[in-house]
């Protein structure tokens, strides 16, 4: 049974649909990279069902947009977020600055939802896929037409990927 109660009550963009999803596939993950995690609403739905640890990639500094006020606390709040839970590490970095440094790493899964422009995202795939162990799920958030970045990246990139929920793109390797 995937209780995702406490993942719904953080603040973020992800829909009960996809929280859903990514606790049943961290139930069959036991290492799991986040490139992006924000508060911690799909880190909690990951790290609550998957029966190993997650590293959660953000800088933890928000988007270009965020007003000073929503940028302020987001890493306090994203330990907050994951009372609790032993199985969590947080990363303070970007995603290829942490990609370099667990180089000698290997993950089953590695959900990117960091920067949303072809170039990030393109380069996000390209930096995280060699990561993957083989067999592993390489996913991402947000294939959606207000993000054409997230289109083009994963369409040339990841052929064969499916959809789940809203808006999450996936690909077995």
């Amino acid at each position: 049974m995937l209780d995702i109660s406490k993942a719904l009550e953080i603040e973020g963009w992800m829909t009960e649909d996809e929280l859903l999803w990514l606790a049943e596939q961290a139930g069959e993950r036991s290492t799991i990279a986040e490139v992006g995690s924000y508060r911690g609403r799909s880190t909690r739905a990951l790290a609550e069902h998957t029966p190993g640890t997650i590293i959660a990639i953000d800088t933890w500094e928000g988007s270009n947009d965020f007003t000073p006020e929503q940028k302020a606390g987001l890493l306090e709040d994203f330990k907050k977020n994951m009372s609790g839970l032993d199985n969590v590490t947080p990363l303070k970095m970007a995603s290829l600055e942490a990609a370099a440094a667990l180089r000698d790493r290997q993950f089953d899964m590695i959900f990117i939802d960091a920067e949303h422009d072809y170039d990030n995202v393109k380069a996000d795939i390209q930096a995280w896929l060699p990561r993957l162990k083989r067999g592993g799920l390489l996913c991402g958030h947000d294939f959606i037409d207000c993000y054409p970045g997230v289109l083009k990246a994963v369409g040339e990139l990841v052929p064969g990927f499916g959809l789940a929920g809203y808006s999450i793109w996936y690909k077995e390797f």
